[in-house]
């Protein structure tokens, strides 16, 4: 993957969550798309509680690798994009694909 010095639009540079949310934005049938990055185990609640914190702080993880993916789409009720959001996924972030989840997000037009 290539590195570009992207900003977000109030001119902060992009996390690695947000470049890959454009990204997969960009890709044909998956629509609204939220990222979310696993940093690896955690050896006590106090760390783990330390890591969800950070993530809601917007603290940059890049000491750790990442270990795990959630990916929450639009499209990801069709089987063929939640299996091309999978195989990018995978390849992009070097994960094997037992490690990335992808869920279909809630459509609040529906209720």
């Amino acid at each position: 993957m290539y590195q570009t010095n992207s900003t977000s639009d109030k001119g902060s540079p992009l996390t690695n969550e947000e470049k890959l949310e454009q990204t997969l934005k960009s890709m044909q049938g998956v629509g609204e798309v939220k990222v979310y990055f696993y940093y690896g185990e955690m050896t006590n609640d106090q760390e783990a509680n330390k890591l969800f914190s950070q993530y809601f702080r917007g603290t940059e993880q890049s000491a750790k690798n990442v270990t795990g993916m959630l990916v929450v789409s639009e499209g990801a009720s069709d089987i063929f994009v939640k299996n091309e959001i999978r195989a990018v996924v995978s390849q992009v972030m070097q994960l094997p694909i037992h490690r990335i989840i992808i869920v279909p997000m809630e459509n609040k037009e529906e209720k």
